[in-house]
């Protein structure tokens, strides 16, 4: 029977998970760890969507021919990759997401993810590393040589560490977060990723000991962050500040690298008035996605009904609206 003859399972649904980086980027990619979250937000590719019970509401999961052409290159080149015929005609495939296509969400990563699972027949929600390895594969088609830690975190569904392994994908080390609200947005972006972590290669290379300093700091901040989530498990109380004091000195290195731009900068001002204890740009920087540390949910209530007003008013446009995230086994998010 030809692929074409088969009939369609419903039931084979592949998704990705957006992403939020917490700590680490840029000094992830010489090794140090980097510690990320998946997001509520998913890449779905479906034979069908009425009766999924999946929406699709949102403007970048309008299908185009050019979201076609792209499904069905990447359903070729996995089932390649994987030296297996993939169950589903790449024709018969309907992408549904609502995870944004710019700030650093991870799209890309969330729809190889969603084809590496198709094609694997495995859709399973949980992590699993023959996933992450075939996705990482096709996500050579967005990025050439990407880290992994990406895709890692879009075939996920919590937070986890991911630990440089010398010459292969980086090692997950899955991590429970204790209570700890935060807030998350993205802003226009002013350059492309590949262009911020050229630029920092290129002077790192050079010896510029701003860089190769900025880069061991970031890196201990990563690791300490790790430390305190597993000394966190014993006592929880100072966690949720202690979080918000490196994110903040993050926020400064990365300040220090040209990493941050004037509207963050003001957005986290603003938002420290109003109580929240810091925060920082999370993924490649100049603009895209950050996150703001609120402490207690009923602070961060109140931020995401003032904030977004007093940006406004700043003439500050944000490109993915401020939306609540919150960990720990009494509130998860």
């Amino acid at each position: 029977m030809n692929q074409s003859d088969r009939p369609m399972d419903s039931s084979l649904r592949g998704s990705g998970r957006g992403k939020l980086i917490l700590f680490g980027e840029h000094a992830a990619v010489y090794g140090y760890p980097a510690v990320g979250t998946s997001l509520p937000c998913k890449t779905t590719l479906s034979p069908e969507l009425p009766g999924t019970g999946l929406q699709d509401t949102s403007r970048e999961s309008e299908e185009s021919e050019s979201d076609r052409k792209l499904i069905r290159e990447l359903i070729h080149r996995a089932a390649e990759l994987a030296s297996v015929e993939s169950p589903v005609s790449p024709d018969e495939l309907k992408i549904i997401s609502d995870v944004p296509r710019t700030g650093g969400f991870g799209s890309s990563a969330a729809l190889c993810v969603a084809v590496a699972r198709t094609v694997l027949n495995s859709f399973n929600p949980g992590y699993s590393r023959k996933v992450h390895i075939l996705a990482n594969r096709l996500e050579e088609r967005f990025h050439g040589t990407p880290s992994g830690i990406d895709t890692g975190m879009a075939s996920d569904t919590g937070t986890a560490a991911w630990i440089k392994n010398k010459d292969m994908l980086p090692v997950r080390e899955a991590l429970t977060l204790p209570r700890w609200h935060i807030i998350y947005a993205a802003l226009p972006r002013k350059a492309p990723t590949g262009d911020s972590v050229a630029a920092l290669r290129r002077l790192k290379e050079s010896g510029d000991p701003g860089v190769n300093g900025a880069m061991e700091a970031l890196g201990r901040i990563s690791g300490k962050f790790i430390r305190m989530v597993k000394d966190a498990q014993r006592n929880e109380s100072d966690f949720a500040q202690s979080a918000a004091l490196l994110a903040a000195e993050a926020q400064n290195l990365l300040g220090s690298l040209g990493l941050s731009t004037v509207e963050l900068d003001e957005i986290l001002n603003l938002a420290g008035e109003l109580g929240a204890s810091g925060g920082k740009l999370s993924g490649g920087g100049m603009g895209g996605a950050f996150y703001i540390c609120t402490g207690e949910r009923e602070l961060r209530d109140s931020l995401l009904r003032l904030l977004p007003g007093r940006i406004k008013a700043r003439g500050i446009r944000l490109t993915v609206p401020l939306s609540p995230l919150d960990f720990g086994r009494k509130e998860s998010g």
